[in-house]
């Protein structure tokens, strides 16, 4: 057969996404045909005889000459295609996603011109699936294997639809933007270069993976420059949101600017997280002043899409046909356990046994990389710290049996590869060119803040054996020269979050060592706000940290010379607040940072320090404050307020009346409380209600909440007449909670009831969150018909019971709304004997209700199951207190007293100090912490710090 098949080089269809699939297919089913005994060769008169085509329209779109527009036919030949290939057939659905593609309007060359501006490489130049940081496929170990393609073949799963279909938002013309939540190594890369496949058809698109001299910085950087049709891989995106100091939030900032900016659409943003990295980012703050992830909240919400960790049946049948191709699917498929082929293909069960059957240095060296990586440092681990700490934890037998070159000895192990993947402790080599900031060895004063050192040769951990880590060993507290390795060796940049880890472990020396280096080698604002707080707390009479940390800190960086001034006067030393004030920070601050002149503002006022709150204001931070990021605005007009700088309030709120924008939701909601009368009129002037998305129902229920209580009636009218009740997401519970019963207050019958018959419908019957809050919800709004319409439903007989929190907030709203059927049948489904105890707020909140409803039996059943001791406490947040609290004060009225003991004694290694003080006489007895034995600690101060 002449030439590629469905791969026209030139003519109107040269960029079909159809034809590409068709390609791919097609060469995919070619590959297994000569690899699978007796070779043999694929025509297209077979293909058009095997699917009813007709021959001479197969050739035609072989060719390129025309493209398929018969959905039917174009089922059929694919469902051939992909059977060749050993994959699984795209449905009608997908076919069609693709023809919607083709049928958009192109240039005369059938490809849109990549635009040339704006970081990244064009998109047909980006080959390399590895250099984005898809996982290394294990190699083969069959003598046939032949010539294997750079990665296996691909069986979609659910999530691939879902993410195709985020993928042809942006084909269409629409930002967006999806992020991959999963486990290591489920396929998370692998699915984002899959989705890809639309967007190569398409053409003209770039591709921009930040990562150089450090991923946030390098995405800081460039993101303004981003132009149309450019994919943005924020593999790993925690590493971009969550960082020490602001700049996570400002790179989130940054791209909700560029989601939001019809200039540059379309683009596409692509990430990955572990759950538990979900977690952090999108947990909310108690405190807005005190969030540190509002920005990254903000941008991730509603981008999640779950990851599908295993296969189906029906997906692990076309996994065996493609294995007939490719001898380490084969592989997989033979060995891989509980039907986790993606893990086994990236090497999990190699890396597993390497490090388990490990010699004490090596595994020495991969428990170091564990407990630095899960207790707060960063991916790269620098040599100095890994040598240092690993022979703490060898006993002196395998210290002695160890030899001179132990450490060579133990990263040669650790660094020779599994099957062809990376081994569990690898060098991190650089890339030739990559900037590498100079150390500054000299002492830094506090906010002179830099971004990395350099510390020699760093190593990465293997980012399964990272998440196998945090599973297995979150509740192990690491030896003391652990400790005393992260203080000399650590990232100074995360010398903050490893302090945290030892205070909540009640490691207060090592962690005021800790915070101390932070200051010292980095000069971290947040280090002496907790440095001053623990040394107080521990010696409250001693003002010479106040001292130290005030002679560190310079007046040109207004947030930690106002987190000073609000910390000094608390800890008694007024004194040192006083010689602060006399290096006279108003006229010094820097002022590209203008939420910290607010924040400086505010402190400068409550210090009585009236001048220099003037000198401030006369530098006029109003005129020249950003406005992208709104609820920043409305922080620094509160603080503006506060000083009484009305002339200052008027400009920026003028300023953010004219320009803010109306995409924003929740930061327009946000303005309108705090902007003045006449700029009020002026944004509303500006029809915030027509450009609000619809599909946001927290957003909109805010919107519409603020609008009320302005008497903005005719913004309400606009809102409504957009039938958000219709168009609302359903997904959201607590939103759509909260939109009827606004639609309510409004008296908007109508969309209530609209709203209250598809949220009923969506109400699934095994998910206990949806029935819950819907309950709630119609209940409120008094929808009696469509609570009863739920309630025929029978949730209680069919609800999940392995989910503690559900089944309790089900228990609890139908007592409220005195459904003593529906309670009698599931308490006669002994949800106590059935619920999983590993989460920690579902278990309490459900020993509490069933405390509360009077439940006995099943309280006594759920404590015989021991609780106390399985709950798990590493995914709680450092907010997390309640139910904490909740399950230590039920335990103790059920007179649970082992089971009160147990938990008690469970928090200190599990990061819980706080809670564990606050109970008995552990505040007295653990003044000075607790050593890592769980003893007291021996008494210290500041003199016995470096």
């Amino acid at each position: 057969m002449m030439g590629a098949p469905f791969r026209p080089g030139r003519g109107a269809h040269i960029g079909s996404a159809v034809l590409a699939e068709l390609a791919r297919l097609w060469d995919q089913a070619a590959h297994r045909a000569a690899a699978t005994p007796p070779p043999r060769r694929h025509t297209q008169k077979e293909l058009a005889e095997a699917c009813g085509v007709p021959h001479t329209t197969v050739g035609s779109w072989a060719t390129g000459h025309s493209v398929p527009r018969d959905l039917d036919q174009l089922v059929r030949i694919g469902a051939v295609l992909a059977g060749w290939a050993g994959e699984r057939p795209a449905t009608a659905a997908q076919w069609e996603l693709l023809v919607r593609s083709d049928r958009r309007p192109r240039r005369d060359t059938g490809r849109q011109a990549a635009s040339t501006d704006g970081p990244g490489r064009p998109l047909e130049q980006v080959s390399d699936p590895l250099a984005l940081e898809v996982h290394r496929p294990i190699e083969a170990t069959r003598p046939d294997a032949g010539t294997l393609s750079v990665l296996p073949p691909y069986v979609r799963r659910a999530h691939d639809q879902r993410l195709a279909e985020v993928v042809d938002r942006a084909a269409g013309g629409c930002s967006a933007m999806a992020v991959l939540v999963g486990g290591s190594s489920t396929g998370k890369t692998r699915a984002c270069w899959e989705a890809l496949t639309i967007l190569r058809a398409q053409g003209g698109w770039r591709l921009w993976h930040p990562f150089d001299p450090t991923r946030p910085e390098a995405a800081l950087a460039e993101l303004a420059t981003v132009g149309p049709r450019t994919v943005v891989w924020l593999n790993e995106t925690q590493f971009y949101f969550d960082t020490a100091g602001d700049t996570g939030e400002r790179v989130a900032a940054a791209l909700r600017t560029l989601l939001t900016d019809p200039g540059r659409a379309p683009v596409l943003v692509l990430g990955t997280l572990w759950p538990q990295h979900w977690d952090t980012l999108t947990r909310q703050a108690p405190n807005p002043q005190t969030d540190s992830h509002a920005q990254a909240r903000a941008v991730l919400a509603g981008t999640d899409i779950a990851m599908n960790a295993g296969f189906t049946d029906e997906q692990m049948r076309e996994l065996r046909q493609a294995a007939a191709g490719d001898a380490r699917l084969a592989e997989a498929v033979t060995h891989a356990a509980d039907g986790e082929i993606t893990q086994y293909l990236a090497g999990v069960p190699e890396l597993l046994a390497r490090y388990h059957n490990a010699p004490p240095p090596a595994k020495a060296l991969i428990h170091a990389a564990m407990d630095a990586r899960r207790l707060g440092h960063r991916l790269a681990l620098p040599h100095a710290l890994l040598a240092a700490a690993a022979p703490a934890y060898l006993s002196d037998a395998e210290w002695d049996a160890a030899g001179q070159d132990w450490l060579e000895q133990a990263l040669a192990y650790t660094a020779k590869p599994c099957k062809g993947v990376r081994g569990p402790l690898t060098a991190i080599r650089p890339r030739p060119g990559t900037r590498s900031p100079k150390a500054d060895p000299a002492a830094r004063p506090v906010g002179a803040r830099h971004t990395d050192t350099e510390q020699g040769p760093v190593y990465q951990l293997a980012d399964y054996l990272d998440q196998h880590g945090r599973r297995h060993r979150h509740e192990h507290v690491p030896p003391a020269g652990f400790w005393a390795a992260l203080a000399i060796g650590a990232h100074p940049g995360d010398l903050v979050a490893l302090g945290n880890a030892a205070c909540g472990r009640g490691l207060l020396r090592d962690a005021a060592q800790l915070y101390k280096n932070a200051v010292t080698r980095y000069g971290d604002i947040f280090a002496v706000s907790e440095l001053i707080t623990l040394l107080h707390r521990v010696h409250p009479s001693d003002r010479r940290p106040a001292q130290w940390v005030t002679m560190r800190t310079t007046p040109d960086n207004p947030r930690a010379v106002a987190l000073l001034l609000s910390i000094l006067p608390r800890v008694g030393a007024e004194e040192q607040a006083d010689v602060l004030l006399a290096r006279d920070p108003a006229r010094h601050a820097a002022m590209n940072d203008h939420f910290g002149a607010g924040l400086l503002l505010q402190a400068l006022w409550d210090s009585g320090a009236k001048d220099q709150v003037s000198l401030l204001l006369a530098r006029d931070p109003a005129r020249h404050a950003p406005l992208h990021d709104l609820i920043r605005v409305m922080l620094l007009l509160n603080s503006l307020r506060h000083v009484g700088a009305e002339e200052q309030v008027s400009v920026l709120a003028d300023r953010a009346a004219h320009h803010a924008a109306l995409e924003d939701l929740n930061g327009v909601a946000l303005l309108l409380h705090v902007l003045p009368e006449e700029q009020v009129g002026v944004l509303l002037a500006r029809n915030p209600a027509h450009r609000a998305p619809l599909d946001q129902p927290g957003g909109v229920e805010f919107l519409l909440s603020t609008l009320r209580k302005l008497g903005a009636e005719e913004q309400i009218s606009v809102l409504l007449a957009r039938d958000p009740a219709r168009h609302a997401a359903l997904d959201d519970p607590i939103g759509v909670t909260s939109l009827l019963n606004t639609l309510r207050d409004l008296g908007a019958e109508e969309q209530v009831s609209v709203l209250a018959i598809r949220a009923t419908r969506h109400a699934i019957q095994a998910a206990p969150h949806s029935v819950t809050w819907m309950l709630n919800a119609l209940r409120d709004v008094g929808a009696e018909e469509q609570v009863s319409v739920l309630l025929a439903r029978d949730p209680a007989r069919h609800i999940a019971l392995d989910h503690p929190d559900g089944v309790a907030q089900l228990l609890d709203t139908l007592r409220g709304v005195g459904a003593e059927e529906q309670i009698s049948v599931l308490l006669a489904r002994d949800p106590a004997r059935h619920t999983a105890l590993d989460d920690l707020n579902g278990v309490a909140r459900l020993l509490k209700v069933l405390w509360d409803a009077g439940a006995k039996e099943q309280v006594s059943v759920l404590l015989s199951r021991d609780p106390a001791r399985r709950v798990a406490l590493h995914d709680v947040g450092p907010y997390d207190t309640g139910a904490l609290d909740t399950l230590l004060d039920t335990l103790d009225e059920a007179g649970a007293l082992t089971q009160l003991s147990m938990l008690l004694a469970r928090l200190p290694a599990a990061g819980r100090f706080g809670v564990f003080l606050g109970r008995q006489d552990n505040g007295v007895r653990f003044r000075f912490g607790r050593a890592p034995d769980g003893h007291p600690a021996q008494p210290w101060s500041w003199d016995d710090l470096a």
